[in-house]
């Protein structure tokens, strides 16, 4: 049988990277130090032609096949062991069209080179809160972004794509509307998106920042969950709570869509104190906000879960407390996002993204530099969602999802645990319509219908 792997280096204009190329070891490399595969080849295309031809020789060969935008996965989903690896890194292109307020994102872009370009026009859209999470993962997971309470979740704002499908075709999503909402948070499981087209909202100088403070007894948090319901949906915290020094402290990760003083105002309420008291919050703009986090760089290791709760009750602070200061390293923390605003209000057709109902999105990430600390972190991650859980809405986080463990009692298929039945059925019918025999599964993968 001829080398697929030669004839691929013989038609791409991209570059393909073996075992023993010199850029093998980085090439494989993911966001997270805990995954550690061996691909027989990665394809670093160059263009839509590159992705289809290797598309063809993953299917022609019956090798597994991964696809990395910005490597950005936690789960390091992107890279296989023994298979084809696509890489869209070199494919980062952007193009802004305001008088639609649309943007054209190739399928390896990042959101640091979205969010400049559409801020050049006061425009904007939720994106990753590290500016080097990959646009294409965000978006088919879900995407949970400081604009979210007035634009909705990132993939709420998919208006179309262009798809590379398992069988070679070349689908615009636009064209079917089932593709359409499936792909809104229904992961890599129907193609290779090559591009996105998305759609903007109006952003307006904003108010935030960052505000470090004691979390104490928890009661930023009472605070935070008798505020959000009514809260406009200019306003959105995130909160993560750390221990610095064996201390428990709460990072507000603030943002407010809008005046300064209306902005200023909540987060006086928030804090329980003047906001001024903190100089890390001021007027801004919606590239300030993103800078929070600034860039996470790769090779940390990472074990994260997660669960969606419907308010923070009593009982669910004082779990909170007691996870932080049990927390294995400075780094680790739980992220506690609010599900608010715009996000809450598309109906169930609108996106295969669910878990709306849900206040709050809670996370416990474990984030660690040294190999011994290996099983306490993932420990206490899980054990504290599992804590969490007797709080949870039910349901998962796509882009959040580890493999590897269960659910719950009896539940390990992580994909099926992420969606309501009704829609993971739904999606398993634009799956058997555009990937029957399951090639594109190196991810959260939902098996295709039976016929």
């Amino acid at each position: 049988m001829p080398d697929p792997i030669a004839a691929l280096e013989a038609t791409v204009t991209g570059h393909v990277i073996r075992p023993a190329s010199t850029d093998y070891d980085d090439a494989r490399r993911t966001f997270n130090a805990l995954i550690d595969r061996r691909p027989l080849a990665i394809v670093r295309c160059a263009t839509h032609d590159d992705v289809a031809l290797a598309v063809a020789s993953a299917r022609e060969a019956g090798l597994p096949l991964g696809v990395r935008g910005g490597g950005h996965s936690v789960a390091g989903l992107a890279i296989v062991d023994d298979g084809l690896v696509i890489d869209l890194s070199e494919m980062r292109g952007v193009s802004i069209r305001p008088e639609d307020r649309v943007a054209h994102v190739q399928g390896g872009a990042q959101w640091q080179d979205l969010d400049g370009p559409a801020l050049d026009h006061e425009l904007g859209i939720p994106g990753g809160v590290y500016g080097d999470t990959g646009v294409a993962g965000l978006t088919l997971g879900g995407g949970i972004g400081f604009l979210m309470g007035i634009a909705g979740f990132t993939c709420d704002n998919l208006v179309g794509a262009r798809v590379v499908t398992a069988g070679g075709s070349v689908v615009e999503a636009a064209d079917d509307p089932e593709l359409l909402w499936a792909l809104r948070g229904g992961g890599g499981n129907f193609g290779v998106v090559t591009r996105f087209d998305l759609g903007l909202v109006r952003v307006p100088p904003m108010y935030g920042g960052l505000a470090t403070m004691p979390l104490a007894d928890g009661a930023i948090l009472r605070r935070w969950a008798t505020l959000m319901p009514d809260a406009p949906d200019a306003v959105l915290p995130m909160l993560v709570l750390v221990s610095e020094d064996d201390v428990p402290m709460v990072q507000v990760q603030y943002a407010y869509a809008g005046g300064a003083a209306a902005g200023a105002a909540f987060a006086s309420e928030l804090l329980g104190e003047p906001a001024n008291r903190h100089p890390g919050l001021r007027p801004c703009t919606y590239l300030d906000i993103q800078a929070i986090n600034a860039v996470e760089p790769f090779g940390r290791r990472h074990y994260w879960s997660s669960t969606f709760v419907s308010d923070l009750t009593d009982d669910l602070v004082e779990v909170l407390l007691r996870r932080t200061s049990a927390s294995p390293s400075d780094s680790s923390g739980i992220l506690i996002e609010p599900i608010h605003g715009t996000a809450r209000r598309f109906p169930d057709d609108h996106a295969a993204m669910g878990n709306r109902a849900s206040r709050f999105h809670v996370s416990a990430m474990a984030i660690w530099d040294d190999p011994a600390l290996d099983a306490l972190a993932r420990a206490w991650s899980k054990d504290t969602t599992a804590e969490v859980a007797g709080w949870s809405t039910g349901g998962l986080y796509a882009n959040y999802a580890m493999p590897g463990e269960a659910v719950t009692a009896g539940v390990t298929d992580r994909a099926r645990a992420a969606y309501p039945p009704s829609t993971y059925a739904r999606l398993q019918a634009v799956k058997a319509r555009y990937d029957p025999d399951n090639l594109f599964r190196g991810n959260l993968n939902i098996t295709p219908a039976k016929a």
